[in-house]
């Protein structure tokens, strides 16, 4: 007896004469897959690092603004709301910081450690005045604004 398959045969000649390609094996379609994982792996990948420099972007834009804070920051309302914001690119240098330290990304961690030691800063010279602490600060720094009548 042969050991030829005549109905794999006769398939393989009708799509020659239809003219399509022939059948794919079990291994082309497997390497096809492999490349498909990988090229979706390399997609996401890249979309990592543009989301991370863009979050980046973010908070270095925000810690770099509020050097410019448009209200007062002295007392009241506008302390609080700076305050706020600050803690906000602390939150989000946080956030950035594990994030491209569990990818092991070393200049965007960089770049967030730097906004984080930054903002803390600026947090804490406005901050601990007010709680005591700054032996050469001015004594007339409160939390809240005293109005004059």
């Amino acid at each position: 007896m042969s050991d030829i398959n005549w109905s794999a045969e006769l398939r393989k000649i009708e799509r020659e004469y239809d003219g399509l390609p022939p059948e794919r094996s079990r291994t082309q379609i497997r390497l096809q897959r492999v490349q498909e994982i990988i090229a979706k792996s390399r997609f996401e990948e890249r979309l990592n690092i543009v989301g991370v420099r863009v979050q980046l972007a973010l908070i270095g834009a925000l810690g770099t603004s509020l050097f410019w804070w448009p209200y007062g920051h002295s007392c009241g309302f506008s302390l609080w709301a700076f305050l706020a914001a600050q803690t906000v690119v602390i939150v989000g240098g946080l956030a950035i910081a594990i994030r491209t330290w569990r990818d092991q990304r070393v200049w965007p961690f960089a770049g967030s450690a730097l906004f984080i030691m930054i903002a803390w800063t600026v947090l804490a010279v406005h901050a601990l005045p007010r709680l005591g602490y700054a032996p050469g600060a001015s004594l007339n720094a409160t939390w809240t604004c005293h109005t004059q009548r």
